[in-house]
């Protein structure tokens, strides 16, 4: 599932139609695209894992998930135009949910989970049950650290509840704790004030990069060599990716050589060094309200995605 970097990642790409009037079509019938059609754009954002697309005079907003499956496309085209629209539209390809296109380019929605019209209590309500997001500059801190105080949760299960904190999925949950060197078994009522900050800024800076790269960068060289190449105003290579614990189980930490360990919490496996990030037993999670580890701690042949 696409973490909260790349979906306002592709947020960013969709606002290449604002200011635009743009024909809007669900080429498979699932979405009333017809709302949008030759209206003008008016903004596209990303509130964690959701997406919402406005348009100017229209009172519903498009709210978009792609879960494990979707996908965005937004690509420029140079077909003949008629006025303020391509004289001819691309042929379809695949499961298209929702298509818009301007004089200038084409987006496609394929696959999500969700592809609905809000109107605004809707957009309230959306957003409430969202807990704060990284990367928006509306963000509350203060909201994700009160909700983790007040949790017996595991922190490591609190990170990725989207109520608590949207737009952190399983690979910054795993590096941010091992970087933090905090046990993801502690509960969240252990965790203090300076331990969030510090957390909640490493969040910031990690999606922040992750953004600007297009991918999750958490290795501390390549995040020096990934500013360097920003600051030039070039796009970041795709590199080997060098997590610290991420899909890392059974092989030594980069930083102490211990094995690192891996466990289901909630429905995902949680990566740890034992040693960097002080874990006593895995078993005290299961004294935790609401999660059981049924799963061993250790995967026989290791994978690294």
């Amino acid at each position: 599932m696409a973490e909260g970097h790349a979906v306002h990642g592709i947020a960013g790409r969709l606002r290449q139609f604002v200011g635009q009037p743009v024909r809007s079509c669900s080429p498979n019938g699932e979405f009333a695209a017809e709302v949008f059609d030759r209206r003008v754009v008016a903004d596209a954002q990303a509130v964690g894992k959701h997406l919402l697309v406005s348009a100017v005079g229209v009172e519903l907003t498009a709210h978009l998930h792609l879960a494990m499956d979707g996908a965005v496309s937004v690509r420029r085209h140079t077909r003949a135009l008629d006025g303020d629209f391509p004289r001819t539209e691309p042929p379809v390809h695949g499961n298209v949910s929702w298509r818009l296109l301007s004089a200038t380019h084409l987006g496609e929605l394929t696959d999500p989970a969700v592809c609905e019209l809000l109107d605004g209590d809707g957009v309230l309500a959306l957003r409430a049950r969202l807990g704060p997001d990284p990367l928006r500059a509306d963000a509350e801190p203060d909201l994700a650290r009160r909700r983790i105080q007040a949790s017996r949760r595991p922190v490591g299960a609190l990170l990725i509840d989207q109520k608590v904190i949207a737009g952190i999925g399983n690979v910054y949950r795993a590096e941010l704790l091992h970087r933090a060197r905090l046990d993801p078994f502690t509960p969240g009522r252990d965790i203090d004030d300076d331990t969030f900050g510090a957390l909640w800024q490493d969040a910031v800076d990690l999606m922040t990069l992750g953004l600007g790269a297009r991918w999750i960068v958490t290795d501390e060289a390549q995040m020096v060599a990934a500013r360097e190449v920003l600051v030039r105003g070039e796009r970041v290579p795709r590199w080997p990716k060098r997590y610290a614990v991420y899909g890392w189980a059974g092989r030594p930490c980069p930083v102490c050589g211990t094995t690192v360990q891996a466990q289901r919490m909630g429905l995902q496996r949680m990566f740890w060094c034992p040693a960097c990030q002080g874990v006593g037993s895995p078993a005290r999670a299961g004294e935790v309200e609401g999660h059981t580890m049924a799963l061993p701690s250790v995967w026989p042949e290791p994978t690294r995605r």
